[in-house]
């Protein structure tokens, strides 16, 4: 089996042939089997991608048409035209993950992916081995380059289509922006300055906009909420879910007081892309992990 390395940007061929000798070869296509075996058997209900969701136990994602298999088939289709890596040459810190192709007699274009960070690259620079032609108790430093896989798939490609469960990781190997993108910090600073907000001359939010405010911004951006509903209308939903939303009167125009803190504002954020609801049953206020329509 051909074990394959997808490069970053900053190597201008894309995709390089790691060499193998016949153990690890087998080695590569025991573990990459085992590891697809248990994507499938673990992640069996298959969803559309849809933003801002997060797959449950035993659920992953699925992403059709997706551009980015094509030159990973082609790679597996004509491995051995494939140039081979050389460590001297190009260092292990470029490659971002790690891909085989797992043979099937129904499907030759199944992909196996994992991704690949600095943590499994083997510092050899501080080892010390037993050469074989030495003397039984000489050591020499270790030269060689060294590289350990991870212990599970971060996705898998069956011909145009891509299965995965977190996007996070994904969008570690490709560029994923076409499917969802999160706010820029002009962006989320625009946010701010909605009309529907009031905040301090020099609040700034993207000073404590990480990942999940980055998300929820774009969200509730693409829903239109603070543009289609009014501030009474919002404070109506808050008060039926009992969510402390702050808002002050000033030159006879209503606002939500943006806060201050940052679990404050994830949570107004929540609020405002409706990831707090009341159970219909218990009347229990829950955060929920999706808006995804029950279909």
């Amino acid at each position: 089996m051909a074990l394959f390395a997808l490069m970053d940007d900053n190597v201008a061929t894309k995709i390089l042939r790691i060499e193998l000798d016949s153990n690890a070869s087998s080695t590569i296509n025991t573990i990459f089997s085992d590891q697809k075996l248990h994507f499938e058997s673990h992640h069996g209900t298959v969803l559309n991608f849809y933003a801002g969701y997060t797959p449950s136990y035993g659920e992953c994602f699925k992403l059709t048409n997706f551009k980015e298999a094509v030159i990973l088939i082609d790679a597996v289709t004509r491995n051995t035209a494939i140039p081979v890596w050389e460590p001297s040459v190009i260092d292990p810190t470029h490659i971002k993950a790690l891909f085989v192709d797992i043979a099937s007699p129904q499907n030759n274009n199944l992909i196996a992916i994992q991704t690949f960070n600095k943590k499994q690259i083997l510092d050899t620079s501080k080892s010390f081995v037993m050469k074989l032609f030495s003397s039984a108790n000489t050591f020499s430093k270790a030269d060689n380059v060294g590289f350990n896989l991870d212990d599970k798939l971060v996705a898998v490609i069956n011909g145009s289509d891509i299965y995965f469960k977190s996007f996070f990781k994904l969008r570690s190997i490709f560029d994923m922006s076409s499917y969802f993108e999160e706010a820029t910090d002009q962006e989320v600073n625009d946010f701010a300055k909605h009309a529907s907000f009031e905040v301090s001359q020099d609040f700034k939010l993207d000073t404590v906009a990480d990942t999940v405010i980055r998300t929820k911004v774009t969200l509730i951006n693409k829903s239109g909420t603070l543009n289609t509903q009014s501030i009474s209308k919002l404070k109506q939903a808050a008060q039926k879910i009992n969510f402390p939303l702050q808002t002050n009167i000033a030159g006879g125009i209503e606002r939500i007081v943006m806060p201050q803190g940052k679990k404050e504002i994830k949570a107004l954020l929540d609020f405002l892309d409706e990831d707090i609801f009341t159970s219909e049953i218990s009347q229990t206020v829950y955060k929920s992990n999706s808006k995804r329509k029950y279909n």
